[in-house]
């Protein structure tokens, strides 16, 4: 597949190389690259003007047009990689993809577009496969759950034949299913996920107790726990900075700094008992953090300093991404910010004394 994309992407060059040569040698090639711009086409018009010679009658005019033609090529890549960006930070990743094609559409040789697509394109895959992984967890509890009251029926009258069926139907999704887990398990391991890892050795034990099973369960744990020593050993130096970091913590970006690391060694290993105590010594600093900065904001809101205020729960935000009471007050002091910019541009209003700041 990769390949024939190859095979596609060289075709399309040097499908446009032999547009762009035929387009200078055009009576009228400023006319041509001008059209070419007004379609955003700024890759082609480039290669155009590349084909321009120095003995051409119009030399000097086209290559300040292609020093134009680059600084908006540059802008509108710096615009498309920034919409892209914000599309997949907001789990956007159809339209980030089409954001991307359409820009590589446009400008088909910008490295900087062709890398940050690549990159897009491992996170959408490792995105897909967590989502998928999910749904196997998801699938393997209720098969589980299920698995007690399938027999059941099917002893409760040997003689049905339809209970049976079902039985049997059940027995061999456990199987494929248990199957999965192990390629689950595999994944988590090669990737160093040991939460992932865990959950679906667990599930897979829960579900089938066959020797073959079971051997291999055991066989993957040992690799589980090669992994989980390793990492325990590197991340021992990691908490125990965090941890002499997070008594002397002064200011809420260091705190969001902190946050962002902590939560990454919890993720990893959500059974290390030592990032487990410093995830609660985290929280134990969010928790002041909040309380302090709340009514602060609070302070100030009832100033009339609003966007000093919104600012401040702004950056708290980071620490309490989901705290009601946090939202509801952000929510509240850009409901009023907006009503008050409406009320200054309106001219048939006093004009209002500007915010303090």
């Amino acid at each position: 597949m990769k390949i024939l994309i190859f095979i596609a992407l060289v075709a399309i060059q040097l499908g446009l190389s032999s547009c762009a040569y035929i387009y200078s040698k055009s009576d009228n090639v400023a006319a041509r690259v001008e059209t070419l711009v007004s379609k955003e086409k700024y890759g082609l018009a480039l290669d155009t003007l590349e084909f321009i010679q120095p003995d051409h009658f119009n030399y000097a005019f086209l290559m300040a047009e292609k020093k134009r033609i680059q600084t908006l090529a540059n802008r509108f890549e710096e615009k498309l990689l920034t919409q892209a960006s914000t599309q997949e930070q907001n789990k956007h990743w159809a339209e980030a993809m089409k954001t991307y094609d359409t820009a590589l559409g446009k400008l088909p040789k910008s490295k900087k577009l062709q890398e940050a697509r690549k990159q897009f394109v491992i996170k959408r895959d490792k995105y897909l496969s967590q989502l998928q992984n999910k749904l196997l967890v998801s699938k393997a509890k209720t098969l589980s759950k299920k698995t007690a009251t399938t027999k059941e029926i099917a002893q409760v009258n040997p003689d049905d034949n339809k209970a049976k069926k079902v039985l049997r139907s059940h027995i061999r999704e456990i199987e494929l299913t248990t199957e999965k887990l192990m390629t689950c398990a595999e994944d988590g391991i090669k990737n160093k996920d040991i939460q992932l890892a865990e959950e679906c050795l667990t599930l897979a034990g829960n579900l089938s107790a066959t020797k073959e099973t079971t051997k291999k369960i055991a066989t993957l744990h040992k690799n589980l726990n090669k992994v989980r020593k390793k990492r325990t050993k590197s991340n021992k130096k990691s908490i125990q900075t965090i941890s002499k970091q997070l008594t002397h913590v002064k200011t809420n970006a260091q705190l969001i700094r902190y946050r962002k690391e902590i939560l990454a060694l919890y993720h990893q290993d959500k059974s290390n008992k030592k990032i487990i105590r410093l995830k609660k010594q985290l929280d134990i600093h969010i928790y002041n953090a909040l309380k302090t900065g709340i009514k602060q904001g609070q302070n100030l809101y009832s100033q009339g300093r609003i966007q000093p205020a919104l600012n401040l729960w702004n950056e708290l935000q980071q620490l309490a991404p989901s705290n009601q009471k946090l939202n509801d007050y952000i929510h509240r002091a850009k409901r009023v910010l907006k009503k008050l910019h409406s009320l200054s541009n309106n001219p048939n209003n006093i004009p209002l004394p500007k915010a303090t700041n």
